[in-house]
């Protein structure tokens, strides 16, 4: 007779789950303190301290104090869309979103503060520019779909005419907050408008 086949392991039993809430209190914290004092000032020691966490407990989750400062960013809500149908409207609105969230959050010396360390810090740069790249993409379906309705030329470069919007929301939100007027970006959007319609887009023949 055959031998019997040798019993099986026992199944080890997982890890203990991550503690969602935990992870987001620590992230919660690193934001607090990014707004504070910045990416230069931020140390994975202040966090710990403030979320009552060990610095082994933070490393497992975020190996680099780049990857921790990201994933805090992006506990900033993200825009959406909540289109009208009217172009001029989807602007001010998307532009009104943008508003509640610098006054609600530590946006205003978060992202400045980012940035600047992005200049000589390429991984943070590189994580930096994925995050962004992925909370823009809102505004630039909003002119796809302006484009589609015909609200616009086909052809116009949506990424490009979203930078025409967004470069005065930003400019006013970090050297001019006081004067963040949803009226005045109502007129800009006009304007913005009435360009690209002006403007034929290219079609790329020499």
């Amino acid at each position: 007779m055959a031998a019997a086949a040798p019993p099986k392991p026992a199944k080890r039993s997982p890890g203990r789950p991550r503690d969602k809430s935990r992870e987001k209190a620590i992230l919660q914290q690193t934001l607090a303190i990014l707004g504070e004092v910045g990416f230069v000032g931020l140390t994975v020691d202040a966090v710990a301290a403030r979320a009552k966490a060990s610095k082994a407990t933070i490393y497992r989750r975020w190996s680099t104090k780049e990857e921790l400062a990201i994933a805090a960013f992006d506990l900033l809500p993200e825009l959406e869309l909540d289109e009208t149908g009217n172009l001029e409207d989807d602007i001010v609105g998307y532009i009104a979103q943008y508003g509640g969230v610098l006054r609600t959050t530590p946006l205003r010396s978060v992202l400045p503060s980012l940035v600047a360390e992005a200049m000589h810090n390429r991984d943070l740069s590189d994580k930096l520019h994925q995050t962004v790249a992925r909370r823009r993409r809102p505004g630039v379906r909003l002119i796809e779909h302006a484009v589609e309705r015909g609200e616009l030329p086909a052809g116009t470069d949506a990424e490009q005419a979203h930078e025409l919007f967004i470069g005065p929301m930003l400019n006013r939100s970090f050297f001019d907050h006081e004067r963040f007027s949803i009226d005045d970006f109502r007129t800009m959007a006009r304007v913005v408008i009435a360009g690209l319609r002006a403007i034929k887009p290219s079609t790329g023949a020499g």
